[in-house]
Formats: C-alpha cells, structure tokens, sequence
C-alpha cells in the first residue's frame, strides 16, 4: 500500500475479496439506498462484485490498514471512464481524509481517463456534496433511473498549457 502523500491518513491498495465483502456489510446507509434503487433484484456485494468485474482500474482507500472504500472506473470509450464508489460506515465518523484522498485518486484516475462521466443520485446529498467538491460539473436536468432520479456529473482533466515564445 502506498500513502497518497506523506500527510496522508489514508493508503492506496488493491482491495482483496475480503475488503469488497467488509465494504459491503458495512455499507453506508446512502450508498445501500443507491444501489437497492437501481438494482432491487440484486445483492450489495453482486453490484459491487459486478463494478469490480467491469472495471479497468479498482483501488481500495485504507484507514489504518483497514478498508474504508472501494473505488473503481468502467471505461466506456477511449479516453472516457464512468467512476464508482462505495464506503463503509467508516467514512462517516470521519469524512475530510476521505474527500482530500478521493481528489487525489481522481487526478490520478484522469491519466487514463481525461473525462469522467458519471451519474449521480439526487436524493444522495452526501454524494451530490462530494462530487461537487471534487471538481464534478452537474446537468440541471435529472434522468429517472430505477427508483430515482439522477444528475449527469462530469469531471474533465485538468490540463497545464505553456507558451512558448
């Protein structure tokens, strides 16, 4: 595992079975409401199982070696990944390590992926906070999916031009 930076209370790993099925018996309340809405006839871990199986990069965010949240993105088309994750109940306690990690994670993520396009519950308030903060740009516009209604949320990479005289 290696720390985000050396301030850093959260690590980077690839998480194991254990950590996805930890995560899942220990989901947030939001979260669970997500997915239950958007997929009733599954279980936690077979949405997040599918996430992972679909998913061309996963990582693991650790708190004293133990799994906080599982992260990961489904490419769609070159260039273009839809990001997902889920946290434990952990998160809440104490959410700032989390969110600074996740920027992190997300510039690192957007090496591979330029664009990330998501979308994102409106009831989730919590998730809507945490999407805005990290850089996300939201339609106005909502799209019924499942039980509720979602936001269309982007994230493009940031990208540093020099003049050259």
């Amino acid at each position: 595992m290696s720390r985000l930076n050396r301030r850093s209370v959260i690590t980077l790993g690839i998480p194991t079975l254990d950590d996805v099925d930890f995560v899942a018996a220990n989901l947030r309340e939001s979260d669970r409401r997500d997915l239950e809405g958007l997929h009733p006839e599954m279980s936690i871990r077979e949405i997040i199982m599918n996430d992972v199986e679909y998913s061309m990069l996963v990582y693991g965010l650790y708190r004293d070696s133990r799994v906080q949240a599982v992260f990961g993105v489904i490419p769609i088309v070159s260039g273009v990944g839809s990001p997902w994750v889920v946290g434990s109940a952990e998160v809440e306690k104490d959410p700032l390590p989390f969110a600074r990690a996740s920027k992190k994670l997300l510039n690192m993520l957007q090496r591979t992926f330029p664009l990330l396009d998501t979308w994102v519950c409106a009831r989730n308030k919590k998730s809507l906070i945490w999407h805005k903060w990290c850089g996300f740009e939201f339609e106005q516009q909502t799209v019924r999916m499942g039980r509720d209604d979602y936001f269309r949320a982007r994230r493009r990479a940031r990208t540093c031009m020099m003049e050259v005289n």
